[in-house]
């Protein structure tokens, strides 16, 4: 498996309806082997960076390509797992749940406690 997830700094862009851009409260992130290890781990450390962030769509930007692209709405987070055009994120490579049961992957959401 590629390191490139734990050496590179990772650009968050949050989607407009018509274009994306940088998101400029955090513009970037650098994540560790831990927030990675599974599906659930990655989705509450983003719920930890994001508390503050408002609702819509964002997306994690690697050199390597898109990592990962969730949803904030309200109290959840959900994580797709592939793009429009059928591609797979890369963040999925990393899970070491990913090969779960397609019911518990598609569901990728945890309940936020606080906003």
């Amino acid at each position: 498996m590629e390191r490139m997830v734990f050496d590179d700094l990772m650009t968050v862009m949050q989607v407009r309806p018509n274009y994306s851009i940088v998101y400029q409260f955090k513009p970037t992130l650098k994540l560790e082997k831990r927030h990675v290890k599974t599906q659930k781990h990655f989705i509450t450390h983003i719920k930890e960076l994001s508390t503050n962030w408002k609702d819509g769509s964002y997306f994690l930007k690697s050199p390597k390509g898109t990592f990962a692209y969730f949803n904030i709405n309200g109290s959840r987070i959900s994580l797709a797992k592939k793009s429009k055009l059928g591609k797979e994120y890369l963040c999925w490579q990393y899970f070491t749940d990913s090969n779960m049961g397609s019911k518990k992957v598609a569901k990728a959401a945890i309940k936020v406690k606080s906003r």
